[in-house]
């Protein structure tokens, strides 16, 4: 007799990312409850199982849900403000004066359109960097938890406006002082870190270089240990980084982060391009995380981070978006495929990195930056149900010889059909079953049109817009 199960994704290209990277072609996932039951070829999984729903991934992908472990979810309302910009006047100018004037219902909206986004693009995971009280953290974390999401959202903490030798730069609008911005990062861990059935979890975030002291950076450290939570932070993201910390440490950005306790394996480093080659041990040593965010770092024009060498060297790499003025999409697929282009082309190594580091990048790494790669980051029985389906039949990605080679170079998120987090249907046939996508499209724009006229901002254009 075979068993009943709740829910079987059938016969689809099942890229597994388990310990030998197993590809199932012609494969079925088992889910029951929140977890998977079984994953194998499709005829031996209907000998065994007998479901309530049955998905057909016939010509589709099947894999995990991917994880973004860098985002900014207030900034999607400025997506497409600056395009043309040199890395801090593109923060001074526009994204922190942007922001230094959102409200509650401003910080609501653009995070809602940042889930939207996510979902409808196969991420089932996310690390946010810091939010300020202005955005209404609470009323955030209410929407993640209607959306389905697994999402760690960090609060920023701070002692001043620096950034690096910037003495005033960040935007009055964001400044706050250590104790509220620790008082704050408190309380929420304590009301909301595990909510939403532990796909809720609260992080810390020091606010940028230059803005917190050695102590506070130390204090920042132990008080994660004490709760047992992580840290994300901006670190050695601009020349400016390294060039602030040698001029007043006289360490590069690997040696300062292990002198205040940051180099530890519940840190998830972003962006780290300006970390010195002699340093790479100790980020592997370490076991912190490094995200990379590919696109941005060339859009901005910020740097090349030494991916390949960490990666041989054992560094967990994991990718991020990163924030909609300086990336313009959450598109973990473009991130995956760029990943691999911008290293190729910078070493002039054709064979390296290949699609597959890009796939680790994307799940198992990301889970293991979340602290999450027990629970999620890949397809094995015995792990939470995040799944998600990719067409590949059509004209872009067929015929498919290799599944994972496809995903990476010929998909996108509009590719992304369905999407399960922890064993619930949170997309079908592309439509989202937890948000109201029409209305949060037209609260946006409206959102965004308004907020550049409190923020007097202007978006400059090279050609007329009549």
């Amino acid at each position: 007799m075979r068993e009943k199960v709740d829910v079987i994704i059938s016969n689809g290209a099942v890229i597994t990312m388990d310990e030998k990277r197993r590809i199932f072609n012609g494969g079925s996932v088992v889910i029951d409850g929140d977890r998977i039951l079984d994953v194998d070829k499709a005829h031996r999984i209907e000998g065994r199982y007998k479901a309530e729903e049955t998905i057909d991934a016939e010509g589709c992908a099947v894999m995990p849900g991917l994880i973004n472990c860098h985002i900014h979810l207030p900034q999607m309302l400025m997506r497409g403000v600056q395009d043309d910009a040199e890395v801090m006047d593109e923060l001074m100018k526009y994204i922190w004066p942007i922001q230094g004037c959102y409200d509650e219902e401003d910080g609501k909206i653009s995070s809602l359109l940042a889930f939207l986004e996510m979902l409808k693009s196969g991420t089932t995971s996310f690390i946010s960097t810091g939010l300020h009280p202005r955005y209404g953290i609470d009323g955030i974390l209410r929407e993640l938890e209607k959306s389905g999401l697994r999402g760690a959202v960090s609060k920023y903490i701070m002692e001043k406006r620096a950034y690096a030798d910037e003495e005033m730069a960040i935007h009055e609008g964001l400044h706050e002082v250590k104790e509220s911005s620790m008082r704050e990062a408190l309380r929420l861990i304590k009301e909301w870190n595990g909510k939403a059935d532990g796909k809720i979890r609260i992080w810390l975030s020091p606010r940028s270089v230059g803005a917190c002291s050695v102590e506070t950076l130390r204090e920042i450290s132990e008080i994660a240990k004490k709760y047992q939570v992580g840290i994300t932070m901006h670190w050695a993201e601009a020349e400016n980084n390294l060039q602030y910390t040698r001029k007043v440490f006289n360490m590069g950005m690997a040696k300062f982060a292990e002198f205040v306790g940051l180099l530890a394996p519940n840190v998830t480093m972003a962006h780290g391009i300006w970390f010195e080659h002699e340093e790479i041990y100790l980020l592997a040593r370490s076991g912190v995380n490094i995200c990379h965010c590919p696109i941005t770092n060339s859009k901005l024009a910020m740097g090349v981070a030494k991916i390949p060498e960490m990666l041989r060297a054992g560094v967990n790499v994991c990718l991020g978006t990163d924030g909609a003025p300086v990336n313009n999409t959450c598109d973990l697929f473009q991130e995956m495929k760029f990943a691999v282009l911008l290293h190729r082309i910078n070493s002039l190594n054709p064979v390296y990195p290949r699609a597959e580091e890009a796939l680790e990048m994307a799940t198992i790494n990301g889970a293991r930056a979340l602290g999450l790669e027990k629970e999620v980051g890949s397809l094995e029985a015995g792990k939470k149900a995040d799944v998600i389906v990719v067409n590949l039949k059509n004209h872009h990605a067929m015929p498919v010889h290799d599944p994972a080679s496809a995903v990476v170079w010929a998909t996108s998120g509009n590719d992304v059909k369905t999407v399960l987090i922890d064993g619930k249907l949170v997309v079908e046939n592309r439509k989202v079953l937890t948000l109201e996508e029409e209305e949060i499209l037209a609260k946006a724009q409206g959102k965004a049109e308004k907020i550049l006229q409190k923020a007097k901002v202007e978006v400059k254009r090279k050609w007329p817009l009549i």
